[in-house]
């Protein structure tokens, strides 16, 4: 061959879509034999395996999914293009039954049995089937190169074992899936040329799978595992003719149209749908949504009686590309300002940028550093948190998560605040709230400007007394995440952030009869947004000061003594 030839050879080889439809043979669902052709679950895969290698980094995946949209046999398919053709690679796949075990196991050997030559040159090295793996030779090593299939709970890995290749097969549904990942990852190299993927549709709310999920998709986690998510309605299978497409349009209820509008759904899809449903599901929908969902947030269910309307945060629009970054004070024309420092990996994620002459709420939840993890081995402190909303439109305009000390996080505030036109601000006053709220007044922040609660039960709102801050107690607690659930089920707010939505779906009402956050999970954001509808809901708007109005002290509504705000503004002090 020239050498034009054999490079058109070598490429073509490399390229896994080709690779699998010249030289893999699969079993479809018929039980008939045939050349594979990548999915859309599968090309999904191959993406984001090809995205990390070109980065030079391990790749490490988390796919989320739907049920039936095979992504074992394609994760097979990439290890078996990886691991034959490759002296020294140690591939490890774990089922997390022993039937399923043998399923995987028995794809491998098909792929090896009616390998097909690619273009009729590249044939398999010497090897095959031996027990329990399949070995490859490679400079005289009979197992220089080897796939194992094992079950969930019967490896015991030693210190010297080497792993390059490892699949995690519906992980959610190992019986130690944390224990089993560890010993894995620990003989698994951090590498260019290693690959992890962790596959498997949802379990519950808490569970190893979630978590790890979770930091795939915050951008301030230092984790480097890449989300892949693939509902129901985006595999071509999934389909099904209605007996009259007419007669089953006109019969959609209100949640199909809602689907057919936000998803772009046609008829067959949507029949498929409420088919399975019925007879698969027996119109179960919470588990209908945990086997096939439609978004990654519909797929975790909690373990609890929800506090909020699923439906109602399931219809509010995510926005899963934002703006992520830092907000910092710097000198511009001698004039210190914040301003907005782009970070893939920032604490602060913008949804909608300030807009001038807008006026923006603040609800802030500082952290006490409680851990989450219940001493189970892992660290999980809470975070610090603040929303911020356009008063106006009650759109959810950016997010700050960090894991920050009480001072800390209201100097951040202080900064946040600024930058979102001094913000009106509803912040707890006692427990830690006491530290981030005198570190904001220490920055300068106008009193004005903070909420202050109401002294008697029948008080004008319009009134504001000297008693700064939300006390949070018993009643209060109910009352803000009750003022929270009515803002939710009237569409009054739209939060826009992945993670606070998630928070909201895990906040349940426990065994107890006590409204929070369920087992391992956060709820910083929950509590942070009630305090961002509390201002909305109960804080008059800054009033400008007339021109000619006296400026002396006294008792007065908002906007009527000389406390001024840095917007030039003046707001009420009752003294």
């Amino acid at each position: 061959m020239t050498y034009d030839q054999q490079k058109l050879l070598y490429d073509g080889f490399s390229d896994h879509v080709s690779f699998c439809r010249q030289s893999l043979m699969v079993e479809t669902e018929d039980k008939t034999v045939v050349p594979m052709v990548l999915s859309p679950g599968q090309l999904r895969l191959r993406e984001a395996i090809k995205r990390q290698r070109d980065r030079q980094r391990p790749v490490r995946i988390i796919y989320l999914k739907s049920r039936r949209i095979m992504a074992t046999t394609g994760t097979a398919a990439e290890f078996f293009h990886n691991t034959a053709f490759r002296a020294g690679v140690h591939t490890v796949v774990i089922a997390h039954d022993a039937k399923t075990a043998q399923y995987i196991f028995a794809m491998y050997k098909r792929f090896h049995e009616k390998y097909r030559p690619f273009a009729g040159v590249i044939k398999l090295p010497p090897g095959g089937p031996v027990g329990d793996q399949i070995n490859y030779e490679y400079g005289g090593e009979k197992d220089s190169s080897f796939i194992q299939v094992h079950t969930a709970g019967a490896v015991n890995f030693g210190r010297g074992f080497r792993a390059t290749n490892v699949h995690f097969s519906e992980y959610p549904y190992y019986p130690r899936p944390a224990q089993t990942r560890a010993a894995l990852m620990s003989a698994t190299p951090k590498l260019p040329d290693t690959c992890v993927v962790i596959e498997g549709t949802a379990k519950t709310i808490g569970d190893d799978f979630h978590k790890l999920w979770q930091g795939s998709v915050d951008p301030s986690s230092d984790a480097e595992w890449v989300a892949l998510f693939m509902a129901w309605w985006e595999h071509p299978r999934n389909r099904m003719e209605p007996v009259s497409i007419e007669r089953f349009a006109n019969s959609l209820t209100k949640e199909e149209r809602e689907l057919q509008q936000r998803f772009n759904l046609d008829m067959r899809q949507l029949a498929w749908r409420r088919w399975t449903i019925a007879n698969d599901f027996a119109g179960d929908m919470i588990l209908f949504r945990r086997e096939h969902p439609a978004t990654p947030e519909e797929a975790f269910t909690a373990s609890s009686r929800n506090r909020f309307s699923i439906p109602h945060i399931q219809r509010m629009p995510i926005f899963r590309e934002c703006m992520t970054g830092e907000v910092a004070m710097e000198d511009i024309g001698g004039d210190v300002k914040p301003v907005f420092l782009p970070n893939e990996t920032g604490s602060v994620k913008i949804f909608r940028m300030p807009e001038r002459g807008r006026l923006y709420a603040c609800g802030a939840d500082p952290s006490g550093g409680v851990d989450i993890s219940q001493s189970q081995g892992e660290s999980d402190p809470d975070f610090a948190a603040a929303h911020f909303f356009d008063r106006d439109s009650h759109e959810q305009c950016a997010v700050l998560r960090a894991r920050l000390m009480p001072g800390e996080f209201g100097r951040y505030l202080y900064r946040m605040l600024k930058f979102f036109n001094n913000a009106q601000i509803a912040l707890e006053n006692n427990g830690v709230g006491i530290g981030t709220m005198e570190s904001l007044l220490n920055e300068g922040y106008p009193a004005g400007l903070f909420y202050h609660r109401a002294v008697e039960p029948d008080q004008d709102p319009a009134l504001r007394s000297d008693k700064i801050g939300w006390n949070t107690g018993e009643v209060s607690r109910q009352q803000l995440l009750s003022t929270l659930d009515e803002a939710i089920r009237h569409g009054s707010i739209f939060v826009h952030d992945p993670a606070t939505q998630q928070e909201l779906l895990t906040f349940v009402i426990n065994s107890r009869g006590k409204a929070e956050g369920q087992r391992g999970c956060h709820d910083d954001l929950v509590i942070a947004l009630g305090l961002a509808v509390i201002v909305m809901a109960r804080m008059p708007r800054p009033v400008p000061a007339p021109q000619s109005a006296p400026q002396r002290p006294g008792i007065s509504r908002y906007g009527q003594t000389p406390d001024r705000d840095a917007r030039g503004t003046v707001v009420r002090v009752r003294r």
